[in-house]
C-alpha cells in the first residue's frame, strides 16, 4: 500500500481515484498521500512485533495503540497459562474444591482483586469462600483446624513472606492448598498440594499486573467451570433462586418470592 496511487487503489476497489480523495478528505486529511503516511504511522505505532523485547507506555499513546497492546497482552497471558497448565493438574485443583466444604483465600495488595473474583464466582457454584487479606486474620484462621476447608494462595512473586508462614500453618493443619504464583521454582510453591502458574513475560514493563491478573481470571474461569458443572441442575436452580430473589428484594421488581 505504501507505493499504491490513488488510482490504482481505485482500480483494486472498483470506484476511482476522485472517489478514494473524497474518502480521505472525510477522514480529515487533505488526500490519499498523507492518508498513506497517517495510516502507516499508526500502525507502526500500534504494531506490536514478536520480536520486540517489551510491551511498554509510550509518551502520548493513543486509542487504536493502546487497543492494540492492550489486547496483544491479554492475548499473550492467556496462551502462556495454557501452556503451564496439564489435564491432570486441573482435575486435581477441581477436585479439592468439589470436595471442600468452603474455600478460604489468601492474598495481599493487587492480588486481593483476584481473590474477591474468585469469591464472586464461586458463589454462583454454590460453594462458599473467604478472603483472609490481614496477617493476623491469616494466622487465627490458618491455626483453625482444616474442618474440610481448601486454601488457594494468591502470590505474583511466591516470595511474599507472610504468605509463606501462613503456608507453614495450613500445613500443619492439614489444609489442602492451592498456589497461584508466576513459578513453580518460587518457595510459596513448596508447600501446595498443587501449584497453578501464570507466568509472566518479560516483556510486558508497566503492564505485568494486567498479564497476571489476566492469568489469574483465567485459571479462576476454568475451576469455576469446572465446579459448576459438577452439579449442574443444582447450580442452575441455585441461580435461578438468585435471580429470583434479586428481583423480588434488591431491585423491587416484584412484590412476591
Amino acid at each position: 500500500m505504501r507505493e499504491m496511487s490513488s488510482r490504482e487503489l481505485g482500480n483494486e476497489t472498483y470506484t476511482s481515484a476522485a472517489s478514494i480523495t473524497r474518502f480521505c478528505q472525510k477522514l480529515g486529511v487533505k488526500g490519499f498521500p498523507e492518508f498513506k503516511l497517517k495510516l502507516i504511522g499508526e500502525l507502526k505505532n500500534g504494531v506490536i512485533d514478536e520480536e520486540e523485547e517489551t510491551i511498554s507506555v509510550a509518551e502520548h499513546e493513543n486509542a487504536v495503540t493502546m487497543l492494540r497492546k492492550i489486547t496483544k497482552i491479554q492475548h499473550q497471558a492467556i496462551e502462556n497459562t495454557k501452556k503451564e497448565l496439564s489435564y491432570s493438574q486441573l482435575v486435581k485443583a477441581g477436585r479439592m474444591i468439589a470436595e471442600a466444604k468452603q474455600i478460604d483465600f489468601y492474598a495481599y495488595d493487587v492480588n486481593e482483586y483476584l481473590a474477591q473474583y474468585g469469591r464472586t464466582l464461586f458463589f454462583y457454584a454454590g460453594k462458599q469462600a473467604n478472603i483472609y487479606n490481614t496477617a493476623n486474620i491469616q494466622a487465627l484462621r490458618a491455626l483453625m483446624p482444616s474442618d474440610g476447608n481448601m486454601a488457594i494462595l494468591i502470590s505474583h512473586t511466591g516470595e511474599n513472606r507472610k504468605l509463606i508462614e501462613i503456608a507453614k500453618l495450613l500445613r500443619k493443619q492439614g489444609t489442602k492448598i492451592i498456589v497461584m504464583t508466576a513459578g513453580r521454582d518460587r518457595t510459596l510453591a513448596s508447600y501446595a498440594d498443587e501449584c497453578l502458574c501464570m507466568p509472566i513475560s518479560k516483556r510486558v514493563d508497566e503492564f505485568w499486573n494486567s498479564m497476571f491478573f489476566e492469568s489469574g481470571k483465567y485459571i479462576l474461569d476454568i475451576l469455576f467451570g469446572m465446579e459448576f458443572s459438577s452439579r449442574y441442575e443444582e447450580n442452575q436452580k441455585l441461580n435461578e433462586q438468585y435471580e429470583k430473589n434479586g428481583r423480588a428484594y434488591l431491585w423491587g421488581l416484584e412484590k412476591d418470592v
